[in-house]
């Protein structure tokens, strides 16, 4: 016996009211309900009696359930059920807040189901576990201590109700609902069913339907624990295998379009001509990375007929170009970088004098950084060309720009001059951009950019067919790629109108240069110019470090960089979310942090 006491206030829930009993009696859970919908015309002048009458009767219900309290009790409840055969779980919905209360002096466990935070504040406040109806309506709630995240409630719940694990931890109400259990089997008989079902279970037509939790879609888990509407293109397999200039016509949901589109998009954003761009969408910088570097390996290959290039890259690339040059089995020699975190031409240019001398047929494919981790400095891509041109036997070397996140302003800020063609201008072969960061996109993604010249340079397109994709051509990592990562940047960058003339971007691409400028100027005069660390054109300031309670609160980034004195530094990136307010709350902290308290009296001295 499983008792639940529910309480079903608001007209919205009233059309789903069988289906949810019936659900939760279908699952063993004996239910006894409180009716509350007749509540006449006027809800407001009913409430207060209606909330009156819940608690009575919930009180008399509960001392019929609840564990007996003394041995005249004991006697009374003697040849009954054990208290232990009992859940006391109520759950209450919306204000049903007297009602809450009596359920908690019962001793009952009460979950509170509400549609918005307000609603989960009322239940909270009387005593309840306050759960949202859906994980939509969750997310704002997710920073917020003493709130039950849906995914591991049932779970919980499932333990209570079935003494075991039978399913992946769904939403509440599905949960409660068993909607994803669908067997007309009683609950006895679900507990005795065989955990390892014979060979003819699975042949049989009539027993297929019950590892479907919708046979329309052929779907067997349900999906609103992850806030997916049902029929948004969130819950839709979509994939987009291989190259998205190709067709594939066994894959008939794709969105190969949005993907092509981001392309072109991307083409006049970077000032290249028209239809010469190519490229795809990644998931995300480090796929871009290591996409860039494979194929440059096999163009300086055929370039240098069969020669192994040599890899250089700066201490500061990011960590993807090493991992990238491991699996690819490429050579990797590291390059130092200036004070800010920008390439050290000089060391560049002794490295590849040495490069020439000791190899003098190999190739040299070069990593540009545009905007590093730590400090967001950008690479002097027109000397390190030069440099290349200079040094570089037959001019057998290639570049890739990783430009994960100042990838976004580049076109805007120009930092190596106006109308500048990266690819026909610096011998630059791939450019990476990383979606989720300056973009902002949802989903992790991101977009390599190349030239349709350098793919064909690359491969012979019979060597990348997939004859049983019906002529698929894929030179990706992954194969199949998805779909709905090409939606979500693609809503992105749309909503940033890059589409048409990039007013958008261009307003928030000031905004966060003002906002640098105003960061770099306070934190100036509390330590001094010299104790800060922005390289030109960057979004990231570098500063020394506050205390772990600071570095946590703000999501501050630890620098491994040394500068000067020993100083143990911090950075910011100065992106859409850091506001004025905000690094005004930051400033005031900091300067009231102990751990930055001898940097900010030398400077005052």
């Amino acid at each position: 016996m499983r008792e639940v006491a529910c309480f079903l206030s608001p007209s919205i829930y009233k059309a789903n009211y069988p289906s949810f009993v019936e659900g939760l009696r279908k699952n063993g859970i004996e239910v006894e309900c409180f009716d509350v919908h007749d509540l006449g015309v006027s809800y407001e002048a009913k409430l207060k009696e209606r909330n009156q009458w819940l608690a009575t009767q919930l009180g008399c219900f509960c001392q019929q359930i609840r564990p007996p309290q003394s041995d005249e009790e004991r006697l009374q409840h003697k040849g009954r059920n054990k208290p232990e055969d009992y859940n006391f779980l109520c759950i209450a919905f919306e204000d049903s807040r007297l009602g809450v209360k009596a359920a908690r002096k019962a001793g009952m466990c009460v979950l509170g189901i509400g549609c918005n935070a307000i609603e989960l504040e009322r239940l909270k406040a009387v005593g309840a576990y306050a759960v949202a109806l859906s994980v939509s309506d969750m997310l704002q709630n997710f920073h917020v201590r003493n709130y039950y995240q849906v995914q591991y409630l049932p779970y919980a719940i499932y333990l209570k109700v079935f003494k075991k694990k039978v399913g992946y931890p769904v939403s509440l109400l599905d949960t409660l609902c068993g909607r994803f259990i669908r067997s007309n089997s009683s609950f006895n008989e679900m507990e005795e069913e065989d955990d390892d079902p014979s060979e003819n279970d699975f042949v049989r037509s009539s027993e297929d339907s019950r590892v479907l939790l919708d046979s329309t879609s052929n779907r067997i888990i349900p999906r609103d624990v992850l806030g997916i509407e049902p029929g948004s293109l969130a819950d839709v397999y979509i994939n987009n295998v291989g190259w998205p200039a190709d067709n594939v016509p066994t894959f008939h949901f794709h969105t190969r379009g949005l993907e092509m589109d981001l392309i072109r998009i991307f083409e006049r954003f970077y000032r290249v001509p028209n239809g010469t761009t190519r490229g795809f969408v990644t998931t995300g910088g480090t796929e871009g990375n290591f996409t860039g570097l494979w194929w440059q390996r096999d163009y300086l290959r055929k370039l240098s007929h069969g020669e192994r290039p040599i890899l250089l890259a700066s201490k500061q690339a990011h960590y993807s170009v090493r991992k990238a040059a491991q699996q690819l089995d490429i050579e990797n020699l590291s390059i130092a970088t200036l004070s800010n975190g920008a390439i050290d031409l000089s060391d560049l240019e002794r490295t590849l004098e040495e490069v020439v001398i000791n190899f003098p047929t190999r190739p040299v494919l070069m990593v540009v950084n545009a905007g590093t981790t730590q400090t967001g400095a950008i690479d002097n891509l027109p000397g390190v060309h030069a440099l290349l041109l200079m040094k570089v036997p037959e001019q057998h070397f290639s570049i890739h720009l990783d430009a994960a996140l100042m990838g976004a302003v580049l076109p805007i800020i120009n930092p190596f001059g106006s109308d500048v063609d990266y690819f026909r201008d610096f011998n630059v072969k791939t450019i990476a951009i990383s979606g989720h960061k300056f973009f902002g996109s949802v989903t992790i993604c991101g977009l390599l950019l190349t030239t349709a010249s350098f793919l064909d340079s690359c491969f012979n397109p019979d060597g990348v067919l997939v004859d049983y994709l019906q002529g698929l051509h894929d030179i990706t990592p992954s194969g199949s790629r998805n779909g709905f990562h090409v939606v979500s940047f693609h809503n992105t960058v749309c909503g940033l109108y890059m589409h048409t003339d990039c007013r958008r971007l261009k307003t928030i691409v000031r905004q966060c240069y003002r906002n640098t400028e105003l960061f770099l100027k306070r934190m100036s005069s509390l330590v001094g110019i010299e104790k800060v660390i922005r390289p030109d054109f960057s979004l990231q300031i570098c500063f020394p470090r506050p205390s772990e309670d600071m570095m946590i609160k703000y999501s501050l980034m630890p620098v491994s960089l040394s500068f000067g004195d020993n100083i143990r530094y911090a950075g910011v990136c100065i992106l859409i979310n850091v506001t004025v307010e905000r690094i005004d709350e930051f400033m005031s902290d900091y300067v009231r942090d102990e751990d930055v308290a001898e940097h900010l009296i030398n400077y005052l001295q």
